[in-house]
C-alpha cells in the first residue's frame, strides 16, 4: 500500500494525511483478542475480578477497570513508564499481536513512502484506549492515554537530539475516531512553521506537554476523522490534539512511529529496531519474542541503573511563563 503521487503531495502540504481501510477486521482481530486477555490478566492481578465481571464485555471491563483503577494502564501500554524510578516490576505490553501491528506490511509500505527503505520502529509509542470520559476519575482525565491530549508536536515530545531525525508518526484507528469520540484534530501547514511551539509541562509528566490554549486559538483547525481500520500520518511538527471522549463507546488507537536508519530516536533509553531494509535484510527483527525481550531488558538495565532513563524535560523552563499558569 505505498502511496501514490496525490497523496505525498497532501501530506507534504497539509502536513498529515488520512487513509482509509488499510488494516481490515481481520488484521485487528488478533489485537482485540490478546488485549482481552491482557485485561482479565491486569484484573485479576489487582483484585478487580468478581462475579460481575465474568458478564460483562470487553468495553465494559476495560472501564471499570481504568475508572477504578487508571494506574493500571500501564500494563496496557506498549511502552514503559516515562519514569527516572523504574523498577522491574513496572508495567507495560509487549505482545506478539502489537508486534505483529508494528511489522504489518501495509503500515510499513505506508511508513517507507516518508521515510525511505531503510525502516526503524522508533520507540515512542503508546496504546491510546480512551472510555467514555464521564467513567474517568482525575487521574485518569490527566492521562493522554485515555482521555483527552493537549495540542502539542510530535518533535517535542522526544530529546532534542533527535531534531534533525525525520520521524513519523502512523496513528491506528482499532475503532472509529469522530468528532465526538474525541479523534485527533490538526492545524493544516503547521509543519512547515520553522520553530517548535511553546511547550509547558505538564503536570503529571514528560509525556503530558502541551502548547497553550492562547497560542493556538488564531489557527484554523480540522477534523481528523478516520474509521476504525484507518490510519492518520502526521509530520512531527505539525499541532495536533485531541478532545474527550463524549460518546457511551470506547475509542482505541495506537501511535506507532518509524524513521530512517542512522538517526536518534529522541528517546535512546528504549529499544529501536529495523523493521524493514533493502540493504540489510538479515537483519530485520521478525520474532515477536525477541522484541519483547528487548524491552524487558530495557525495564531491568533502568531499574539497575546501568542505563540512566532519560526523557523530554527540555520544557520544564517554561512551568513559570504566564501562558503556561
Amino acid at each position: 500500500m505505498k502511496l501514490d503521487q496525490q497523496q505525498l503531495d497532501d501530506f507534504e502540504r497539509d502536513g498529515f494525511l488520512i487513509i482509509q481501510n488499510v488494516l481490515n477486521e481481520s488484521d485487528r482481530a488478533p489485537i482485540f483478542s490478546e488485549y482481552a486477555a491482557l485485561i482479565d490478566t491486569v484484573a485479576q492481578n489487582r483484585g478487580h475480578v468478581n462475579e460481575a465481571w465474568k458478564v460483562m464485555t470487553f468495553e465494559e471491563r476495560f472501564t471499570q477497570l481504568i475508572a477504578n483503577d487508571p494506574d493500571a494502564y500501564e500494563f496496557l501500554d506498549i511502552t514503559l513508564p516515562l519514569s527516572h524510578d523504574l523498577s522491574a516490576s513496572s508495567g507495560f505490553h509487549a505482545g506478539p499481536a502489537v508486534f505483529n501491528l508494528l511489522t504489518h506490511a501495509s503500515i510499513l509500505d505506508i511508513a517507507e513512502s516518508i521515510v525511505g527503505p531503510e525502516v526503524i520502529s522508533n520507540p515512542v509509542q503508546h496504546t491510546r484506549i480512551k472510555p467514555p470520559e464521564r467513567a474517568l476519575n482525575m487521574a485518569g482525565r490527566g492521562n493522554s492515554n485515555m482521555a483527552q491530549t493537549g495540542w502539542h508536536q510530535d518533535a517535542a515530545v522526544v530529546l532534542a537530539d533527535a531534531e534533525s531525525s525525520p520521524i513519523l508518526t502512523v496513528w491506528v484507528a482499532m475503532t472509529d475516531a469522530t468528532p465526538q469520540m474525541g479523534c485527533m484534530r490538526a492545524i493544516p501547514g503547521s509543519h512547515r512553521w520553522q520553530a517548535l511551539a511553546k511547550h509547558c509541562p505538564g503536570s503529571t509528566g514528560a509525556g503530558e506537554i502541551y502548547i497553550p490554549t492562547p497560542l493556538v486559538a488564531d489557527h484554523a483547525t480540522v477534523d481528523l476523522a478516520v474509521s476504525a481500520g484507518g490510519v492518520v500520518l502526521l509530520h512531527k511538527k505539525t499541532w495536533h490534539g485531541a478532545g474527550p471522549n463524549l460518546t457511551d463507546s470506547m475509542r482505541w488507537s495506537f501511535d506507532l512511529r518509524y524513521q530512517p536508519s542512522g538517526y536518534n530516536t529522541g528517546r535512546s533509553c528504549f529499544p529501536e529496531f529495523l523493521a524493514r531494509s533493502a540493504n540489510a535484510p538479515d537483519a530485520v527483527l521478525k520474532n515477536a519474542e525477541q522484541w519483547s525481550d528487548q524491552w524487558h531488558a530495557a525495564r531491568d538495565d533502568i531499574a539497575s541503573g546501568a542505563t540512566r532513563a532519560v526523557f523530554n524535560e527540555r520544557w520544564e523552563q517554561n512551568s513559570v511563563d504566564p501562558l503556561c499558569a
